[in-house]
């Protein structure tokens, strides 16, 4: 990889050299096409993605088409830093070298349009099926690295991805999708959008998908081969509503997965059928957002959210009269939210932003039981309150100058009340470059199931878990490079203490609970070129470098180099073909798990009026990649999908 860095960085000095003979006219384009857009992730409002106090990566709706992606995790993925892991059971977003196999995702906050998307009992926001949310109604991604929690709060460790969906306006009409892949794939998928209804906007989706999964090959579980057939399954549905009239927004958005499950994870029986997660979320909202009124402008959110999770677990019986012993576990939350914040600028050269937000948990159930014969394990019913009071300050020292200082108080339940300071120093040499230095600081509070989570069988409570938290020190540096192409850097050095993990209990065996344990630090560089040519050629290249360790030892799941990119190449009049490459170094588990190297390729048939038609292939050339096996399983390693194929019929009407 030291050749991939060396020419990476060939090519950014011999475009910057070439970048000087640029006429302004030309400068302008590069910041229309590349640079000049806003994002609502940094702050929880609109600004400049140059002027922004953090480094924001994006990824469109455009590309997100070209490339076939269906989920939220395949647009993430696209964007440098990030690394997707899967269990066969949920998936899970890896970012700046951290992604500790089984834990709950919950270093990383998602917002859906600003509304905080992890929910109140796992803290968690799983990217894939797990999510409300597929790749067609999201208009942009937006990827705020480093510590979010001056704005946020808790849980914005490592970053925040905020959600932009599609408005009518953006989709006009119907658009009816269909598709049928390998491993028994179906999906079809239905929205309609207007700006003309009612006065308002409206847009309205649904999504229905199912798969027979594949035939897994796990050695570790001793069975003979074709013997997990079927046993890898999946529906999904999902909702979207969102309606605008003025400065008033209604958003409502709903999904349930059943997953079965083949891994048989917790020492459930190797091969039988019956062990399967059905999760379900579901969230409303109403926001108000107003214009600017003299110095002043206000916005004030309302929600209401729900999260449920039923695991059915089948065991080995203890008799011949009950050859089989069925588990159950029950995790639902209801919560409510409030945010309401103003923005001021009545002083010269600053914008100030003060704001408070409220999240209310009345019941965290968590329940195990044993079916036949009746066994309870564990009843746990706890509530959980949260407030947050922020204050950030913009101040604008001079043309070229820029310096953004924020600081929030977080008081979570019966836990002690938390600090985390922002402070952004922002250089504009010049109309199309930033240069960004920024410090944070976050948190994490251990969430109900690390708290309270008691079976006595697996696991023990520990209440007084103290939060995990988090120092960080970045510098940035974005640029235009001619009239079509972009460049950026990230540095960054991360220092974390009082993380939490799961750890075995000295003298109890088979008994674990979660421990206030490790320090880690992590450094590391992401470079990123990317290049949109008026003929409709576009590529990104991004290679990130990390070095991630806990007391000194490198962590598990956590690559040391990750090389993605995509090209999308419109062939003639009405084809296209894009494809997308991923390449990560080989990490540490249970078992070492080799290097992975993926190559997807799409080809795309346009020719028909409002139709459009697409061939997908998914690991291309049917490489076996592997993910580190979360300790619940025999199995060191998992395997990533084979190559699968995957027809496409869109029609707009």
């Amino acid at each position: 990889m030291r050749h991939a860095l060396l020419g990476l960085l060939r090519l950014g000095s011999l475009a910057l050299l070439a970048n000087t003979a640029q006429a302004a006219a030309d400068d302008e384009a590069a910041l229309e096409s590349l640079l000049r857009q806003e994002v609502l992730g940094p702050s929880r409002f609109a600004q400049s993605l140059l002027d922004a106090p953090a480094a924001v990566s994006v990824f469109g709706r455009q590309e997100a088409a070209q490339l076939g992606h269906v989920t939220v995790a395949d647009m993430l993925e696209r964007l440098p830093g990030i690394y997707l892991s899967s269990t066969r059971q949920y998936s899970s977003v890896g970012v700046r070298g951290f992604n500790r196999p089984g834990d709950y995702n919950a270093r990383l906050l998602v917002a859906i349009d600003g509304f905080r998307v992890n929910d109140a009992l796992y803290d968690q926001a799983l990217p894939e099926f797990e999510f409300p949310l597929v790749a067609d109604w999201v208009k942009r991604v937006e990827l705020v690295h480093g510590p979010g929690s001056s704005v946020y709060g808790g849980n914005a460790l490592f970053g925040v991805v905020n959600l932009v969906t599609l408005d009518g306006a953006d989709a006009p009409g119907w658009t009816l999708k269909g598709s049928l892949g390998s491993f028994g794939e179906r999906r079809a998928m239905l929205q309609y959008g207007s700006a003309e209804l009612g006065g308002g906007d409206l847009f309205v989706g649904l999504n229905l998908q199912h798969a027979r999964g594949e035939t897994l090959e796990l050695p570790e579980l001793g069975l003979p081969a074709g013997s997990l057939g079927g046993l890898d399954g999946l529906s999904y549905s999902s909702a979207f509503l969102k309606y605008r009239l003025g400065a008033w927004r209604v958003s409502a958005a709903s999904m349930v997965r059943s997953k079965s499950i083949a891994v048989a994870p917790y020492g459930t029986l190797p091969g039988a059928p019956g062990t399967d997660y059905r999760d379900q979320y579901l969230y409303g909202e109403i926001a108000y957002d107003g214009a600017w009124v003299s110095d002043w402008r206000r916005s004030l959110r309302l929600s209401l959210a729900r999260s449920g999770f039923h695991g059915r677990y089948v065991y080995a019986g203890e008799t011949d009269d009950a050859p089989l012993l069925i588990n159950r576990d029950e995790a639902v939350a209801r919560w409510l939210g409030l945010e309401a914040r103003t923005q001021w600028r009545g002083w010269l050269n600053h914008e100030l932003a003060l704001g408070v937000d409220a999240r209310l948990l009345r019941h965290g159930v968590q329940r195990n039981f044993d079916e036949q014969p009746y066994r309870l394990l564990l009843d746990s019913d706890e509530p959980l309150r949260s407030l947050g009071l922020f204050a950030q300050d913009s101040w604008h020292l001079s043309e070229q100058w820029q310096l953004t200082t924020g600081l929030r108080l977080d008081r979570v339940q019966d836990r002690t009340a938390q600090w985390s300071p922002r402070l952004a120093l922002v250089y504009r040499p010049r109309q199309d470059e930033s240069i960004k230095l920024m410090a944070g600081r976050a948190f994490r509070p251990a969430n109900l199931a690390e708290r309270f989570y008691a079976d006595d069988v697996s696991q023990l409570a520990h209440p007084g878990l103290a939060p995990e938290k988090l120092g960080t020190l970045e510098l940035a540096w974005e640029r235009a490079l001619g009239a079509d192409l972009a460049f950026s850097l990230n540095a960054y050095v991360t220092r974390m203490r009082d993380m939490i993990e799961f750890v075995p209990l000295q003298g109890d065996e088979g008994l674990s609970r979660y421990e206030n344990l490790s320090r880690v630090r992590t450094q590391g560089l992401d470079l990123g070129l990317e290049q949109r040519r008026a003929s409709g050629w576009q590529w990104r290249a991004n290679l990130s470098l990390a070095d991630a360790r806990n007391r000194g030892e490198r962590l598990s799941n956590s690559p040391r180099w990750l090389f993605k990119g995509h090209l999308i190449a419109p062939l003639r009049p009405d084809w296209t073909l894009a494809t997308e490459w991923l390449a990560m170094d080989k990490r540490l588990g249970r078992s070492e798990v080799p290097a992975l190297y993926s190559l997807n390729a799409v080809l795309r048939y346009t020719g028909w009026r409002g139709q459009d038609l697409a061939l997908r292939v998914l690991n291309a050339t049917d490489r076996a990649n592997y993910d580190p096996a979360p300790p619940d399983t025999l199995s060191t390693r998992l395997p990533r999908p084979r190559r699968s194929l995957h027809l496409d019929w869109q029609i707009r009407f």
